[in-house]
């Protein structure tokens, strides 16, 4: 829903902020007031194309500002997907665009700068705008489908899943046949690889311990040797350290009676003569954990050089054969699986009945509604004084899509007698306003958009049809805010909400004012599209009459 409005700046407004309220909201006024300004600014807000001169005298930039209350999901969804949304009120919308004399402009979606394609895709979400000649959203061949679709209660996401898949089995299955030599190449040498490092079995961790025990047995004799010094500094004969330092403490120990503080060193000794000790037993220790072994180092280089040599031939690291191991094997699974045409054949097949079904079930769905649409909205029309018909025309495509095996087009004729053509094609601007206007009547409130915008629907009629415009206007304001420009009083008079556009001219400047009237100005405005420019108490006695008995149809 549209909650307001501001421009700034563009041609006959200064300055405008205007709040919006649902339902209907007819928009009237003298010819050439401009009516069509808020028209106008949302489309140019959606990224219409920027026309020259649009900038009021002396200003430098014009500013168009809209800020909306989202309730339908899509629009949410597009914000969500585009990154675009107000994650403190996701049902809250503002853009904005700001123009300059040299037609640059910026566009922002809740504060973020945006590009031209951007706003439009959402204005096709939001809004559905009907002018003259030209219909923003309802001529696109892919809203008819959806419409049909939504009026019929067909879901078409599954199908779009399953050809989805379907395009991505043949993918594979084209790769596995065009490319069979190559990757049969490539399994063989990923068959070697694993054969070759696999037969090393190598485990997790294991070449850094032999690469460790290769270290120790090749330097046995050095640290056995080391080993021997060590002991002999400790106990041995020519040093026998830990022999000397009992000595030491047992002469000190006989002067503590003389001097006390000498307690104090004897203590220090033997905790040296401990630790000294123990670092002798570790030593002994280790000592019979190395040995010399010739044999076992000699088969341990062998098993060394049989690994490297390897891993150099295959230009990776030993460290690396436990993850390349698993990296190859799913290279190998993945290659077999892609590889296997019959697999892959027999998918493809399976994938494209399941969308064969589908899609014709959809179908007999579709013709079966087809029909039933092109009759109601052949009904509305004849009520809106069109005498020819409306019909749902669905094409056989030549090939398969994610939304079926056809295309539907909107086809009419708006008199009867003359042959049908694409809603696309139809030339009068008001009758395919009441053709949209009869369509949205029939469907689903669910689908967007969210605002729907007629500019002179009722061009060209007058009298009981116009009030029947009006009338069926009113009703899709319940579940849509619908704005209508009108030209008819007998439509206006069926607005939930009216505005009024003023031209104001002085001697420096013309500006527009725009204001919602209601009671005795309301009476007025529809006396004024009755009589013209005398208005007699007749008149106004009509308007008020005219008034009273729409309020009472609604």
């Amino acid at each position: 829903m549209l909650l307001r409005l501001k421009i700034s700046n563009y041609l006959l407004i200064e300055q405008l902020e205007l709040d919006f309220l649902a339902g209907l909201t007819v928009v009237t006024g003298e010819t050439g007031s401009g009516k069509s300004i808020i028209i106008d600014a949302l489309m140019l807000l959606f990224g219409s194309r920027i026309p020259k001169d649009i900038i009021r005298d002396s200003q430098k930039q014009l500013t168009f500002e809209a800020e909306f209350k989202l309730s339908n999901p899509t629009t949410v969804e597009w914000l969500k997907a585009n990154d675009l949304e107000d994650s403190d009120n996701l049902d809250s919308l503002i853009c904005r665009r700001v123009i300059d004399h040299q037609g640059k402009n910026k566009t922002y979606i809740n504060g973020n700068a945006v590009t031209n394609g951007q706003i439009k895709a959402l204005g096709e979400l939001i809004l559905d705008i009907h002018i003259q000649y030209a219909s923003v959203t309802l001529l696109k061949s892919e809203t008819q489908r959806n419409l049909l679709d939504e009026y019929a209660g067909i879901q078409t996401k599954i199908l779009y899943s399953i050809f989805k898949a379907l395009n991505e089995a043949k993918h594979k299955l084209n790769l596995a046949v065009t490319k069979t030599k190559v990757l049969d190449a490539e399994k063989e040498r990923l068959e070697v690889l694993i054969s070759e490092f696999s037969a090393l079995n190598l485990k997790p961790g294991e070449w850094d311990e032999i690469n460790l025990e290769h270290k120790q047995l090749a330097n046995a004799g050095e640290v056995l040797q080391e080993f021997d010094f060590a002991q002999n500094i400790l106990q041995g004969e020519e040093y026998a350290i830990i022999k000397k330092i009992s000595l030491l403490n047992s002469r000190l120990q006989k002067i503590i009676p003389y001097v006390p503080k000498a307690l104090e060193l004897t203590n220090l000794l033997s905790s040296a003569e401990i630790e000294l000790q123990e670092i002798s037993n570790s030593l002994e220790a280790l000592a019979t954990t190395i040995e010399l072994d010739p044999d076992g180092l000699a088969k341990l280089e062998e098993r060394i050089n049989i690994i490297f040599d390897l891993s150099r031939k295959h230009k990776i690291l030993p460290e690396q054969i436990s993850e390349k191991l698993d990296e190859w094997a799913q290279e190998l699974d993945n290659i077999i699986h892609s590889n296997d045409i019959a697999y892959l054949e027999k998918e493809v097949s399976r994938l494209d009945s399941e969308y064969t079904k589908l899609a014709k079930e959809i179908s007999i769905v579709r013709k079966r509604f087809a029909k039933e649409l092109g009759l109601k909205v052949t009904d509305y029309l004849h009520q809106l004084a069109i005498t020819g018909e409306f019909s749902v025309l669905l094409n056989q495509l030549s090939e398969p899509t994610g939304h079926g095996l056809e295309n539907v087009e909107y086809q009419v004729s708006f008199n009867k007698g003359i042959a049908a053509q694409a809603l696309a094609k139809a030339a009068s601007g008001g009758e395919l306003s009441r053709t949209a206007l009869a369509l949205y009547l029939l469907l689903s409130i669910h689908n967007p958009p969210e605002i729907i915008i007629f500019d002179e629907i009722d061009v060209g009629i007058g009298g009981k049809v116009a009030s029947i415009v009006g009338e069926l206007l009113n009703k899709l304001g319940l579940v849509k805010q619908v704005i209508c420009i009108t030209h008819q009083p007998q439509t206006a008079s069926f607005g939930d909400n009216h505005l009024v556009v003023r031209k104001h001219n002085n001697q420096a400047v013309s500006l527009a004012e725009i204001s919602y009237v209601n009671s005795d100005e309301r009476i007025n405005e529809i006396a004024r599209m009755l009589g013209g420019v005398k208005i007699t108490p007749t008149t106004l006695s009509h308007a008020k009459e005219m008034l009273l008995n729409t309020n009472g149809e609604k």
